[in-house]
């Protein structure tokens, strides 16, 4: 009886933890007809990152290669019902989801305006539903877990939710990650066979881990860290100590996870983001000679930041341990994946393979029991639901790129961030799977729709009108005769200043 106990106890504590968290979430939640949606997307989002979180944080494993070698012990054994608190806290999602969904589809069939965020709504779903109706019906090995939907309609609740502003749940975005990013810093000290991957080639000279933190991989913790850095510097804390600790943690997490999509996507930021708007500052100047003087000096400075980088790589022969490395020109040994996964395609060119192109059956097949996708989004996709999926998945990046053009400078470059964080990742891993709601992939799609469908919202509020176009039919245009609608002013807020960006902290929007 008392090794039952012993053994049984920390599962029992943690599911009546997690049971008894859900349960006074949705106590909470109850009040949500007076609860203003920011609050409400706090709360679905909070929980996403505190599922993931905990499915990894109430698991038992060890990082340490010479110890599994030697079978000490199991990599990921649930000793402590962390997957138990996990499917808890995912029904909680699943009954909170479909309370918004309800509510948001009644208020839109009363709304008179279109809804500018639609079209990003309405491929979302295409996208999920499209791929999940094909992988069910007519991929070669067709399949179905109800689990698939969970993901759409926690994003599609989201997507309904109109906050008058973004501030409280980006507030919240950040909470969660610095919890993350400071607790994986400590665990280094506290336990690092929970944390550390070792040994391990390095980029960094005299390190032999990678630190996987309280997240499943390292490359899971490099974009969330990627991400509270952007977060810090488009909305910082008010705080200063906080300021800086969110922001020296998050750097940290980001160098030692060394993951090298994330780093990719860092400069990619840079590039698109940072750049063109410091270039739209430099030319706003007063006068023609300030505006002159401003762009001399930002090339200048651009150039001098090239010839640094370009310099070190020369002095540490970057280049020849590039060229050299097999890691690098296999893409960390990614290019296998891909083609297994390309031929399991083959077999079924329009709609693919199914679902299980990755399952349980084919991992042992070849002897790959790490590998749960194809690490890379467009493969992958194109392995579950072939062709048709691909073309559902290129019209979901392609409205989604449309949003962050249009909302660029409103959002002073924050959906565009995202989007290219998600388009980085697409190339060695696959962000958009459905597979599992609690989850940091998860979580940083629900980041980049809402800030999407916020600033597409803000955009029409400004000026509003309403003519029949092919994503919304003519009879909800403004009848003939009347006015043309306006949205309340109100919750407009007004473009920020030309040069203000996502690198560009604005004081005066602290959290």
């Amino acid at each position: 009886m008392l090794t039952f106990f012993a053994y049984f106890l920390p599962s029992l504590l943690t599911i009546g933890l997690a049971f008894s968290v859900a349960l006074m979430m949705f106590t909470q939640y109850r009040l949500a007809a007076r609860v203003a949606p920011a609050w409400r997307l706090v709360c679905i989002l909070g929980v996403v990152g505190a599922g993931a979180l905990l499915s990894v944080l109430f698991t038992s494993r060890t990082l340490n290669e010479t110890q599994l070698n030697a079978g000490v012990t199991v990599l990921y054994d649930d000793l402590a019902g962390g997957f138990a608190a996990s499917r808890w806290l995912s029904l909680f999602l699943v009954a909170v989801a479909s309370v918004e969904l309800l509510r948001g589809w009644i208020s839109r069939q009363l709304a008179v305006e279109r809804d500018a965020a639609l079209p990003v709504l309405l491929v979302m779903l295409l996208f999920h539903f499209g791929t999940i109706a094909v992988q069910a019906a007519l991929s070669e090995h067709p399949d179905f877990s109800w689990r698939g939907f969970y993901v759409p309609l926690v994003l599609t609740a989201l997507c309904f939710q109109r906050p008058l502003n973004l501030r409280p749940v980006l507030a919240a975005a950040k909470w969660v990650i610095l919890t993350v990013t400071l607790g994986s810093l400590a665990a280094i000290f506290v336990q690092p066979e929970f944390v550390l991957n070792r040994p391990v080639p390095s980029w960094i000279p005299g390190v032999d881990w990678r630190l996987f933190g309280l997240t499943p991989h390292a490359n899971a913790l490099g974009p969330i860290a990627l991400v509270a850095v952007v977060l810090e510097f488009h909305q910082p804390f008010k705080l200063r100590l906080l300021h800086w600790l969110n922001l020296g943690t998050a750097m940290a997490a980001l160098l030692m996870a060394q993951s090298k999509t994330a780093w990719a996507a860092a400069v990619f930021m840079v590039v698109v983001v940072w750049v063109p708007l410091r270039l739209r500052r430099a030319l706003s100047g007063a006068t023609p000679n300030n505006r002159f003087s401003r762009l001399v000096w930002f090339i200048w400075l651009v150039i001098a930041a090239l010839l640094l980088v370009a310099a070190g790589a020369v002095a540490f022969d970057l280049f020849d341990k590039l060229l050299g490395s097999a890691n690098v020109m296999t893409v960390t040994g990614r290019t296998e994946i891909w083609d297994i996964t390309l031929r399991a395609w083959k077999e079924n060119l329009l709609f693919g393979f199914g679902p299980q192109v990755w399952g349980a059956a084919r991992q042992l097949k070849f002897q790959m029991f790490h590998v749960g996708h194809a690490h890379n989004q467009l493969i992958q996709t194109l392995g579950e639901a072939g062709i048709a999926g691909l073309l559902m998945l290129l019209t979901y990046l392609a409205v989604l790129l449309h949003a962050a053009l249009r909302t660029f400078t409103a959002s002073r470059g924050v959906v565009m961030t995202l989007l290219v964080l998600l388009a980085v990742r697409c190339v060695t891993e696959a962000p958009l799977s459905s597979g599992s709601l609690l989850s940091w992939d998860t979580f940083l799609h629900a980041l980049l729709l809402l800030t999407a469908c916020h600033h597409l919202r803000e955009n029409a509020a400004k000026v509003y009108r309403a003519p029949a176009t092919a994503w919304w039919p003519a009879w909800r245009s403004a009848p003939s005769g009347e006015p043309e609608r306006s949205f309340p002013q109100s919750n407009a807020v007004p473009l920020p200043h030309a040069g203000s960006g996502f690198l560009s902290p604005n004081r005066s929007g602290r959290t």
